[in-house]
């Protein structure tokens, strides 16, 4: 019987030793695959018959039917998300790439590392979907945070800086308090100044994170909470 919470993943691909160190990679990491399909049609059948949570997908396959009508498929019929991972990166390429939405974009040749941390961050975004608002109470006043637009917080002296897409604003309190506050999976902390909205992560390394085109020093004390929320 199959675990229903162990992700499984679709490997798109035609070159043959690519998919298979994929795929090992996957299983390694905890990961199922769905399968290997060399082609749009292969794809397809795959997809009408088995679970699948994420695809990892090439442009250049076998056949007619390229990667990015299997991304088109992806989106209009299935709504599952889909990682590129491909060798070409021309402008007009790129174009119809960011068009068709993809969790993320990987050039060949491939980086195990990168390729998995990239799974781990989209699989896991759903443990990071929250009410959109949530009340703190700080003192006699009443906050209400809007997780669905806040980036991150910095601690600033004797107050807090909440980022939001659109706008900032000042809290009295500290980094350390309002991140007890807020619920435990809304708000990660990666330094003794920077708390971040983990579902803006974009890209993490050993040594910064990525969120929102912001790039953040990642502290070695944090290091390790980063690895375990990750999962990674």
């Amino acid at each position: 019987m199959i675990d229903e919470d162990i992700k499984s993943v679709l490997i798109v691909e035609d070159e043959l030793l690519i998919a298979g160190q994929l795929k090992i990679a996957l299983l390694n990491h905890g990961y199922l695959c769905a399968g290997i399909a060399i082609n749009y049609n292969s794809a397809k059948a795959i997809l009408e018959t088995t679970k699948v949570d994420l695809v990892l997908l090439d442009i250049k396959i076998s056949g007619r039917k390229t990667g990015l009508d299997v991304a088109l498929l992806l989106n209009t019929i299935y709504g599952i998300p889909f990682l590129f991972i491909t060798s070409y990166n021309d402008a007009n390429s790129l174009h119809k790439i960011k068009e068709l939405s993809p969790k993320g974009y990987i050039n060949k040749p491939i980086n195990e590392i990168t390729v998995l941390t990239t799974i781990d961050i989209i699989l896991n975004a759903k443990r990071y979907e929250t009410k959109k608002f949530v009340s703190i109470h700080i003192g006699a006043t009443t906050y209400n945070i809007n997780l669905s637009e806040l980036i991150y917080i910095e601690a600033e002296h004797v107050y807090v800086r909440l980022c939001y897409k659109t706008k900032k604003s000042l809290v009295r309190t500290s980094l350390t308090n309002i991140v007890e506050l807020l619920p435990n999976e809304s708000i990660l902390r990666i330094s003794r100044g920077i708390a971040i909205n983990p579902k803006f992560i974009e890209s993490v390394t050993s040594t910064s994170i990525k969120v929102n085109r912001e790039v953040f020093k990642l502290s070695k004390k944090y290091g390790k909470d980063v690895e375990n929320f990750l999962n990674i």
